[in-house]
């Protein structure tokens, strides 16, 4: 058996009782192909890229499976067949990524009271710091 990381996008509009039902659906899939989820982690609702079917948010799922080679088209078409999934992604993974596991076994991670989870801090002004510290550098070793 191989492992896999199967990344699944779901409808915004669903509450928490159907994505829990999504989920078991999931892995009902799984268990039919012969496999077993090794690991689910909800990544929350999140604005898409671009919007699919007239949805611009949707619910980020990533899970862990472990599967036959054999199973994976199967398991393709039945989430093409999903109502609820409006996007996935599925490709063979190594092994469970370390950080993943770590955060299996801590608490889910809450943003300081101001921020929200959405919120990634801007690396360009990181990036122009840094360059504005490159450039006093180098003009001073350049002027002795």
């Amino acid at each position: 058996m191989r492992i896999y990381e199967l990344m699944y996008i779901v409808s915004a509009d669903l509450d928490q009782e159907e994505l829990e039902q999504v989920a078991a659906k999931l892995e009902r899939m799984a268990a039919d192909a012969g496999g077993q989820i090794l690991r689910l982690r909800s990544w929350g609702r999140r604005r898409l890229t671009y919007p699919i079917a007239n949805l611009n948010e949707g619910h980020y799922h990533v899970a862990y499976l472990q599967l036959e080679p054999n199973a994976i088209s199967d398991l393709r078409a039945r989430l093409v067949l999903t109502d609820e999934v409006i996007r996935y992604l599925l490709l063979r993974a190594e092994a469970i990524p370390a950080e993943v596991e770590a955060e299996a076994s801590e608490e889910a991670y809450t943003p300081p009271e101001g921020e929200s989870e959405d919120e990634i801090p801007d690396e360009e002004d990181e990036e122009d710091e840094l360059d504005e510290e490159y450039e006093d550098t180098d003009e001073e070793e350049l002027g002795d």
